[in-house]
């Protein structure tokens, strides 16, 4: 089995086998990405798909100061950010009904679907954010990329990276600060 170095290699002497085997390797990783940042399945798709026809396209630009997937979800969040751009009227959901969250008196079907109501409420809220400082809280925290890989990957400062992931869990917090009463009303039953 080759490794990553020897596959873009490869790719980079025009074997297309060699890029194929990048691409098996790492669609899954930058679908994820890009469906965390754009939250509709076919615009990530056509995100990935962009990405790696860009990569294709600047292989030889590719000097390995960093590390390929490092540059390669640079890549991918910056096609998802044009994306955001381009896409002027970028959906905003409506404002969620937090009082529709009631505690389940008991275990089963109810409590399923409550704590369900609180993931959805959760990605809500990070949907809700600022598409910068949902980028940056979204890499830092589900992608668990570092703060110097997210600052190459956006190319911004540290600073600002750090900024921006504060803010958003800020934001985050004072969201679901209305279900704090909710939660604390639910006890588990072990």
């Amino acid at each position: 089995m080759q490794t990553e170095i020897e596959l873009i290699n490869l790719v980079k002497a025009g074997d297309m086998y060699a890029f194929q085997r990048l691409v098996e390797l790492n669609s899954g990783k930058m679908f994820a990405a890009a469906y965390r940042i754009l939250k509709h399945k076919e615009q990530a798709e056509d995100c990935v798909q962009e990405a790696f026809l860009k990569v294709h396209l600047k292989i030889d630009t590719f000097n390995q100061q960093s590390t390929f997937s490092t540059w390669l979800y640079s890549v991918t969040v910056n096609v998802a950010l044009d994306m955001l751009r381009r896409n002027a009227k970028h959906s905003q959901c409506s404002d969620y009904d937090f009082d529709q969250l009631s505690t389940p008196e008991s275990n089963g079907p109810e409590k399923a679907a409550w704590i369900s109501d609180i993931g959805g409420v959760t990605e809500h809220a990070i949907n809700q954010l600022n598409d910068d400082v949902r980028v940056a809280f979204v890499l830092r925290h589900y992608e668990e990329r570092s703060i110097g890989e997210i600052s190459e990957m956006l190319k911004l400062n540290p600073s600002t990276v750090k900024s921006r992931i504060f803010r958003a869990v800020q934001r985050l917090r004072k969201t679901l600060n209305s279900l704090e009463h909710k939660v604390g009303e639910y006890e588990t039953v072990d």
